[in-house]
């Protein structure tokens, strides 16, 4: 009644696609894409891309599904789809229940340490604490449609393109910002590394020349743009001009708007984008679920000295990041091997 998706799920998908709540709102407001084909490509390419789908049928919960996406380089996985939406049915709740437990045991067994998930200030958040997840930080998503002004060029000659020998000084500008709570939970930092598809890095330098005192990453998409902005604390005063940039970098004639997402501790950035004309589009409570990775050991270790077959491991924490791992074959079950 609950597994991984087959293609004898594909109907059933795709009649609750249209029925679902997306957790990923980066990506569902500016790439056009359906659960039901991301469910297909994880199949296809045994869960190497896409998004690993589980697929809940039962005669009283009816039928539901979630959609889960592992980070790159990190012990770590992103709740990214959920349907049918609460309110859809009585039942949902308890659906939901069901597919939170069996993709996180799921993720467990492929030695994934943490689940997240990005949720509305709703009725979300009360099934996902009950499923053992715990908010640990907030974020405001703000929506541009046109600017206050229009874009006039900024003369920024220290903000350049980023270079793969900036990754120290990039961590050093995200523990100024970022609680260390924040680190903890999410094991170290989480700018992202790897290059993705027509993102746009800058770095703003500091007067040493060696320190960074701003990020701006610009995602460019087919139904939207998404602008990162992380400003150093003592740099606040910089952050207009920085957002006024990046307004002028995008310059989108199509008419596509802009989002930013800014996290509640990131002080000095919510005022430069209002001035810029941008409004709050949404507010997102982020909740994580630290999973158990169970070890293996043989029979004959176990009865003699009855041994600890089964000992947690603790998340690892990095502020280096996480070494890349090599997600194995897994049923609804947390094992792994030692």
């Amino acid at each position: 009644m609950l597994g991984p998706f087959t293609p004898s799920d594909s109907l059933r998908v795709y009649r609750l696609q249209r029925k679902g709540v997306s957790l990923a709102l980066r990506r569902s407001l500016t790439q056009a894409h359906t659960p039901l084909w991301e469910a297909w490509l994880a199949f296809l390419t045994q869960q190497a891309m896409g998004q690993p789908t589980y697929v809940l049928y039962d005669p009283h919960d009816g039928e539901a599904f979630v959609q889960i996406r592992y980070r790159p380089h990190q012990a770590a996985a992103d709740m990214v789809y959920l349907a049918p939406e609460l309110p859809d049915s009585p039942h949902s709740a308890n659906a939901w229940s069901r597919l939170l437990d069996g993709a996180c045991m799921e993720a467990a067994g492929r030695g994934i340490q943490r689940v997240f998930a990005s949720l509305p200030d709703s009725g979300e958040v009360d099934v996902f604490q009950q499923g053992g997840f715990a908010a640990y930080s907030g974020e405001d998503v703000y929506r541009l449609t046109e600017p206050a002004t229009p874009p006039q060029a900024v003369d920024m000659p220290a903000l350049r393109p980023q270079r793969p020998e900036d990754w120290p000084a990039i961590q050093k500008l995200c523990v100024s910002i970022t609680p260390q709570q924040v680190r903890q939970v999410e094991g170290g930092i989480t700018v992202a590394t790897r290059v993705e598809q027509n993102c746009r890095r800058y770095v703003l330098t500091a007067e040493n020349g060696v320190d960074l005192v701003a990020m701006v990453d610009l995602y460019p998409g087919e139904l939207a743009h998404w602008l990162r902005l992380l400003v150093h604390p003592d740099a606040r005063d910089l952050a207009d001009s920085l957002v006024r940039w990046a307004v002028e970098a995008v310059d989108d004639r199509s008419g596509r708007p802009t989002y930013c997402n800014v996290r509640q501790y990131e002080s000095g950035v919510r005022a430069a984008l209002e001035n810029a004309g941008f409004e709050v589009y949404a507010t997102r409570t982020l909740m994580v679920r630290h999973t158990m990775a169970w070890i293996r050991v043989s029979a004959p270790e176990m009865v003699p000295g009855l041994q600890s077959g089964a000992e947690a491991l603790p998340p690892a924490y990095h502020i280096n990041g996480e070494p890349e791992f090599q997600p194995s074959n897994g049923q609804l079950a947390a094992a792994r091997d030692t």
